[in-house]
């Protein structure tokens, strides 16, 4: 009797979704490559012609999932990873789970269907759920890295940056400019950039001996004008702060229309810091102190890692590699 996919799995210890991306043409680890072909020569297994035409054509693809289309940070970075990936002559498979971990989960499932080489993903809404098919990734030798954060339970090379320090510095800004009243608009706590960045506005706080008053740490993801309420409640405090750090894009924006609504000046009546440097808001007069972020530094480490990978080169995996922000200095603070 002929030898079958199973056999040759069972031969060379792996899994049949192995077998079967070596036999499609893609790229495996070394180890798992030498035991596949020794396994194949030794079973007698034999190609059918349309499995050795699919391995000499195939198409190269990786996949890309994103939490959602309209967040500007996630979608400048999708744009320099599809740029370094043409040049190397992938095309990317896009999709956007909608901050949704059940999505996320049916997503990373199609990316796996679709047979991609590698994936990247940004797991800001990730939990215990994906671990079972991040697994199967793993098991099948399709690399994964992670940008923005990481999951506990999976190990994977990931591509953060320094958000707890981040907070800190420009918290610590603030101080330095005699604020003691400091609010922070936050992202979701479910979220682990937003746990991180939180967590540096605590302890800025906590090294300077300041205290933080429960209605000052503002939450949600202020995409929906509704949202901006929440940041005006701040001023119906019988202490309003005298400075506002937003931590990222749209927490700035929403701070902004907020102030402007309620009539207040920056810097004259309340100094801003925000998180994230896009084009639109260099717009915004007076121009704001912003963290800003190294996207291109990110795309490029991530698309690195994910070739090393793929090329079946696994040294010093997982790699977690932080980057470091820095802080753009304008004219939105005002010492006090």
């Amino acid at each position: 009797m002929a030898a079958t996919v199973r056999d040759v799995a069972k031969l060379a210890n792996v899994s049949l979704g192995t077998v079967s991306r070596y036999l499609n043409g893609y790229q495996l680890r070394e180890d798992n490559r030498l035991k596949v072909e020794q396994a194949i020569q030794a079973s007698g297994f034999k190609e059918n012609m349309l499995a050795q035409a699919v391995r000499r054509n195939r198409s190269m693809m990786i996949g890309v999932i994103i939490p959602q289309y309209r967040a500007v940070f996630f979608m400048a970075i999708t744009t320099i990873l599809e740029q370094i990936f043409e040049q190397k002559n992938y095309s990317l498979l896009l999709c956007n789970y909608e901050n949704d971990r059940h999505r996320l989960q049916q997503k990373l499932r199609f990316a796996k269907e679709r047979l991609v080489d590698g994936l990247i993903v940004f797991p800001s809404y990730a939990d215990a759920g994906s671990l079972p098919i991040l697994e199967e990734f793993a098991a099948e030798d399709i690399p994964v890295v992670f940008i923005d954060q990481l999951l506990p339970g999976f190990e994977t090379d990931s591509v953060i940056v320094d958000n707890a320090h981040a907070s800190f510095r420009a918290v610590e800004q603030l101080i330095f400019n005699k604020h003691t009243r400091i609010a922070i608009v936050n992202g979701s706590p479910d979220v682990y950039v937003y746990r991180e960045r939180l967590r540096g506005y605590y302890d800025a706080m906590r090294t300077y001996n300041l205290p933080v008053e429960s209605g000052w740490v503002k939450e949600g993801s202020f995409i929906e004008p509704g949202e901006y309420v929440m940041i005006e409640s701040l001023f119906d405090l019988p202490q309003p702060p005298t400075a506002i750090y937003a931590t990222n894009y749209f927490a700035t924006i929403g701070t902004v229309l907020a102030l402007h609504e309620l009539r207040l000046n920056i810097p004259h009546d309340v100094s801003v810091i925000g998180f994230d440097r896009f084009d639109p808001i260099d717009v915004i007069e007076p121009p704001l102190t912003l963290v800003e972020q190294p996207l291109e530094r990110m795309a490029q480490t991530a698309a690195d890692l994910l070739l090393q990978r793929m090329r079946g080169d696994h040294k010093d995996f997982p790699q977690v590699v932080t980057l470091n922000t820095k802080m753009v200095m304008r004219e939105s603070v005002r010492a006090l």
